[in-house]
């Protein structure tokens, strides 16, 4: 069955949890929040136990072969979370033999990049499509982005003239995250229920916020020292980790698959047009980091990345900032004091 995200909540509720969730898409903001409206609708059905699988070039699919089999010691319900792009021929076997065969007490969410026709007419789509729920995720149009600044508002009791939703809307660019953050603070800071465009004027001088894209494309441009000190900036705002590192994953996994094509002959510019990376600030960033990177480099520090993710999710969240400056260091070709996981050659 397909959705649409504003559906999830609704069947969830409805129908309660399906075996499989596909989300796949190039919006993160709806991506992020349609895996966490699954993940608490699990948590509350007694799914304690939850297993992430990053798949990278070199991933082992023989590894989620096994979680399957495994017989969990800590729950008796088992979430597992495949992040990854396409299947390939042997991965796209496994996930087929799991919709044939899905183990008792067991859940699958997959996360992807936007599938196109030919991935959703693929055999391992169709199979899990059976049992499971899709939810292909696109941008929010241009157009369509002061509508959907204004729900937001009302779900969070406060309402935005057209004039103020139009201008958060030219400001973030079509970015949901940034958007997200925008609706957040004024929502902190608006002394009334109804927002105007003073309103926003007036968060958007007076706060020292520093956008989470604008980090991220500084680090792979190579300015490490900006980098940090926006993240600095967020760090003392008191940002919730996670959210920083939703935004830096979106990025960055796109970067290790341009990456990774670019090594095999395909024009960089060709890649940014077919991601509709249309930024020239984001285009030169881009480059830059594969031209100081090789691929293999890159899944390293993916790999770092989901270190990150796991202190984020532990008693030790504290310990993500310091594991993210390293990141963020190595990231801009300067791997200072880093961890010992990633002290390693990544040029």
């Amino acid at each position: 069955m397909r959705l649409k995200p504003e559906q999830l909540q609704n069947n969830l509720e409805r129908n309660g949890l399906a075996p499989v969730y596909i989300i796949s898409g190039e919006e993160p903001l709806q991506m992020i929040e349609c895996a966490d409206q699954v993940r608490e609708f699990a948590r509350q059905d007694g799914f304690e136990e939850r297993i992430v699988l990053e798949v990278s070039k070199d991933f082992n699919w023989q590894s989620l072969t096994d979680e399957l089999a495994n017989v969990s010691l800590f729950s008796s319900k088992k979430l597992i979370e495949l992040r990854m792009g396409k299947p390939g021929r042997e991965g796209g076997a496994v996930l087929v033999d799991y919709a044939n065969n899905r183990p008792a007490d067991t859940m699958l969410i997959i996360t992807c990049d936007r599938l196109d026709k030919q991935g959703q007419r693929s055999k391992w789509y169709g199979a899990l499509e059976k049992i499971g729920i899709c939810l292909p995720i696109w941008p929010v149009n241009i157009s369509e982005l002061p509508d959907w600044i204004r729900n937001r508002m009302r779900q969070k009791g406060k309402s935005i003239t057209l004039d103020a939703a139009k201008l958060i809307a030219e400001r973030v660019e079509g970015n949901l995250l940034a958007a997200k953050q925008e609706i957040d603070n004024l929502c902190l800071l608006a002394e009334y229920a109804e927002v105007g465009t003073e309103d926003v004027m007036r968060c958007v001088s007076d706060s020292s916020r520093f956008d989470v894209f604008e980090m991220v494309v500084a680090s792979m441009t190579g300015d490490a020292k900006r980098a940090l000190h926006m993240l600095d900036g967020l760090r003392n705002e008191g940002l919730d980790p996670a959210g920083i590192y939703g935004a830096l994953m979106w990025e960055f996994r796109r970067l290790c698959d341009i990456a990774w094509f670019v090594e095999k002959g395909e024009p960089v510019d060709k890649l940014l047009s077919s991601l509709r990376i249309w930024d020239n600030a984001r285009k030169l960033a881009i480059k830059a980091a594969i031209r100081r990177h090789h691929s293999r480099g890159l899944q390293r520090l993916l790999r770092e990345a989901v270190r990150i993710d796991q202190k984020i999710k532990s008693s030790e969240r504290s310990q993500a900032w310091g594991l993210f400056e390293s990141f963020f260091m190595a990231l801009a070709g300067k791997p200072l004091h880093l961890a010992p996981s990633i002290n390693m050659e990544l040029t």
